[in-house]
C-alpha cells in the first residue's frame, strides 16, 4: 500500500486499534548515538601542546540521544496494512443492496464517495465566515452592545465538530455520515469537499424509514427550529457576494435512510 494524501486522521483512534494488534506497539522511542575521535593527528615536535589537545580528544566518545515519533500517516499506514492483511476491511466499491444487508457495526469500512458538509453547519459556518469578514463594517453601523451579543454568538457557534455526508459511486440512496474532530484537520476544513475515501468503523445502520435529524447533531444536541437557522443565511445587497448555500432549503435538514454513521479513523485521496 502506498501512502496515501491524509486530509485528516485521528491519531489516538489510530494508535488505539493498531495496540489492540500488535502487543509490543511504540509510537515513540529514543535514539542514542555515540561518536568517537580516535584518529590520531600527526604533529611536528615543536608543537607538542597541541598533539596532546588533539590524542585528548580523540579519547572522548560524545553521545546524542534524540526523540523518534512515528508520524501518523506511518501509524495509519500501519493499521490499514495489518487490517487488510487480515481481510478485516469491507471495501464498499460498487456494492448492492445483498452487501448493504450484511454490513454490521463494528465492522472496519473504506468508502469512496462525494464529500459534502453537513447543510445546517454551512448555514452556521458561512454565518460566521460572513461576520468575521465584515466585523469591521459592523462596528462602524452597529451599537457596541449589539456587536457584543454578534460576537458571542458567532463564538458559541463556532464549531468544534463538523459533519460531513458522503454520496457513494453507486445505484440507489445510500448514505455515510461522519463527525470529525476539528483538531485532527491535516488540511483546511473547507478543502474536505469533493471526492475523498474514509476509513472508519460502523458505528450504526439506519434502515430505509428511519431519519437523521442534522440539527441535532449540532454541538450539546442544539435545539433550534429550521425557520431560525434559514434566517441565518446572509441577505446581502451586494452583486459582488454570494454564499454557496443557495440550494439549501429545510429539507435539507435531515438524512433519510438507508445511511451508516461511521467513526472515523483516517480521510483520504489515493
Amino acid at each position: 500500500m502506498f501512502l496515501p494524501d491524509i486530509y485528516w486522521c485521528n491519531r489516538k483512534k489510530t494508535e488505539q486499534f493498531l495496540g489492540m494488534l500488535v502487543d509490543d506497539l511504540m509510537t515513540e522511542y529514543k535514539l542514542s548515538t555515540k561518536e568517537g575521535r580516535s584518529n590520531r593527528k600527526e604533529l611536528g615536535a615543536d608543537v607538542g601542546k597541541i598533539v596532546a589537545k588533539y590524542e585528548a580528544g580523540g579519547l572522548r566518545d560524545a553521545e546524542k540521544e534524540g526523540k523518534v515519533v512515528k508520524s501518523t500517516s506511518s501509524l495509519f499506514k500501519d493499521l490499514y496494512t495489518i487490517l487488510d492483511g487480515e481481510d478485516k476491511i469491507q471495501k464498499l466499491t460498487g456494492f448492492d443492496s445483498d452487501i448493504w444487508e450484511q454490513l454490521r457495526n463494528g465492522e472496519f469500512i473504506e468508502v469512496e464517495g462525494e464529500f459534502s458538509q453537513s447543510p445546517v453547519e454551512l448555514v452556521i459556518s458561512s454565518m460566521i465566515d460572513f461576520t468575521n469578514q465584515f466585523k469591521s463594517f459592523f462596528r462602524d453601523e452597529t451599537s457596541k452592545d449589539d456587536m457584543t451579543k454578534i460576537e458571542l454568538a458567532t463564538s458559541m457557534l463556532n464549531l468544534k465538530k463538523i459533519t460531513m455526508i458522503i454520496n457513494p459511486y453507486v445505484d440507489g440512496e445510500y448514505k455515510f455520515y461522519t463527525s470529525l474532530e476539528a483538531e485532527h484537520f491535516i488540511e483546511d476544513r473547507y478543502d474536505l469537499e469533493g471526492e475523498f475515501t474514509i476509513f472508519g468503523k460502523i458505528r450504526k445502520v439506519y434502515r430505509p424509514h428511519q431519519k437523521i435529524d442534522l440539527i441535532k447533531l449540532l454541538p450539546g444536541k442544539m435545539r433550534m427550529k429550521k425557520e431560525q437557522l434559514m434566517s441565518f443565511i446572509p441577505e446581502l445587497d451586494q452583486s459582488d457576494i454570494s454564499f454557496d448555500i443557495d440550494e439549501i432549503s429545510e429539507d435539507s435538514f435531515e438524512i433519510q435512510g438507508p445511511a451508516i454513521e461511521i467513526m472515523p479513523i483516517a480521510i483520504y485521496q489515493n
